[in-house]
């Protein structure tokens, strides 16, 4: 679906008079909240449990699987159901698993298999939600808005992160753990709360009966098997009709690729090749999320200027540059305030690289998409983007029992200014 340049001038506070946005918007930032207390608490447990930054990454490749195998399954079962009602149950089941985490952590169960286990049923969870989540879009808010919509989105659960990431800290020092997991947990309950308050507003007609010959029966589940082939087979098909979003896909892949060494890694970088601990982990947190949610606030002003091609190099030369800074803690003095200075001002330039580059891509996508396809073909797409972060997970595991950590993020850093330097020369197309 083309969207159609508007004469009309829209703003932030046009998106106040969108309620249905407003109450998923209020439900991402309770549940964003609850994330950003416990990020710094699950990066930290990983690492502790094993000791090891060849583990760490082997648990972060796990935790993709379910983006990659059950996702674009889950897409397509999401299409023609209950949208609202399955965030909601989605958000409840991941409440529950939280807190069987917290409970094997208290009573010292918890071991590194456990935790993959755990974190694998979250993220399964989630391939439901996150189709589901982008599906709702087109049925409570007028697309003209989303882009400024977004933006707020990222902006206000920019700044609930600071403070969660900035409570981090002190939960941890006072309540331990089992608090911030807590807080998680309860931040789920209360996002799936505020999603049952959502009214879609439902569009297009019911998919038609499928006719049968007379006399031939089949079971419900044949049924709903030959449903499910059918509509998976449409979404192939209405990728390869699309180039842009074929171009999204491998947008998607390659710069997820780039960022894996960052995500699965970051607690080892920050004490192997910066020399500190915990509270600069949180000050890396916190300068990432200040750079996403600035990046993020100021995309709908730049997208009126610029084309999305050229945000999209501009903000992933940004992250790359400053994803090769990162690796050179040891080439700088060791004084502790010289290097917060430098990783956070890395990590602020970072996250304003990923935001421009996310908030291109979420907006551009929802756009060129047909709202009937909307929900299978992001699931489609966030499953293809998704793909290289195992395969890649398990080769850097590989690779972290041989190699400094620092060289292994000069290599993620060289290869995202490649991939986005060929989208320069290539002129890949991201509108239709």
């Amino acid at each position: 679906m083309t969207s159609e340049k508007s004469t009309e001038k829209i703003g932030y506070r046009d998106i106040f008079s969108q309620r249905e946005y407003l109450k998923l918007l209020t439900s991402n930032v309770v549940n964003r909240f609850g994330d950003a207390v416990d990020s710094i608490t699950f990066t930290w447990l990983t690492y502790a449990l094993t000791g090891s930054a060849s583990w760490s990454v082997i648990v972060f490749g796990l935790n993709q699987l379910p983006s990659i195998l059950i996702q674009p399954l889950a897409a397509v079962w999401v299409e023609k159901a209950n949208k609202k009602m399955i965030m909601a149950a989605t958000d409840i089941i991941r409440g529950f698993i939280v807190m069987l985490l917290a409970v094997t952590y208290i009573v010292n169960a918890l071991s590194p298999w456990l935790l993959a286990i755990l974190t694998i049923s979250i993220s399964t969870a989630e391939a439901f939600r996150i189709p589901a989540g982008t599906g709702i879009i087109p049925q409570i808010i007028d697309l003209k808005y989303y882009s400024f919509a977004n933006g707020l989105n990222k902006s206000l659960t920019t700044v609930v992160e600071l403070i969660g990431t900035g409570l981090s800290g002190v939960i941890l020092a006072v309540f331990g753990i089992p608090m911030a997991i807590g807080i998680d947990m309860i931040s789920y309950f209360i996002s799936a709360l505020m999603i049952l308050f959502i009214h879609p507003i439902e569009t297009g007609p019911e998919p038609a009966a499928e006719i049968r010959p007379e006399g031939e029966k089949k079971s419900a589940f044949f049924t709903w098997w030959d449903n499910y082939k059918m509509t998976f087979k449409e979404g192939l098909s209405y990728i390869k009709k699309h180039r842009v979003i074929i171009n999204f896909c491998i947008l998607g892949i390659t710069a997820n690729g780039m960022l894996v060494p960052l995500n699965a890694l970051l607690t080892p970088v920050i004490r192997q090749v910066w020399g500190q601990g915990a509270p600069l982990l949180s000050g890396f947190s916190l300068a990432l999320t200040a750079g996403c949610g600035i990046g993020g606030f100021v995309y709908p002003y730049i997208a009126k200027k610029l084309k999305p091609r050229t945000i999209i190099i501009l903000g992933g030369m940004i992250l790359s540059f400053n994803y090769a800074f990162l690796s050179f803690g040891d080439f700088l003095p060791s004084v502790a305030a010289i290097v917060y200075v430098m990783v956070c001002a890395i990590a602020f330039f970072m996250g304003v690289g990923v935001a421009l580059v996310s908030s291109c891509y979420g907006v551009q996508l929802v756009q060129c998409i047909e709202k009937d396809f909307l929900a299978r073909i992001t699931g489609l797409v966030n499953a293809f983007a998704s793909a290289s972060m195992p395969i890649l997970s398990f080769i850097i595991s590989f690779l972290a029992l041989y190699l400094p950590v620092a060289v292994i993020l000069l290599i993620g850093a060289a290869a995202g200014i490649l991939i986005f330097f060929i989208i320069g020369i290539k002129k890949v197309d991201f509108e239709e």
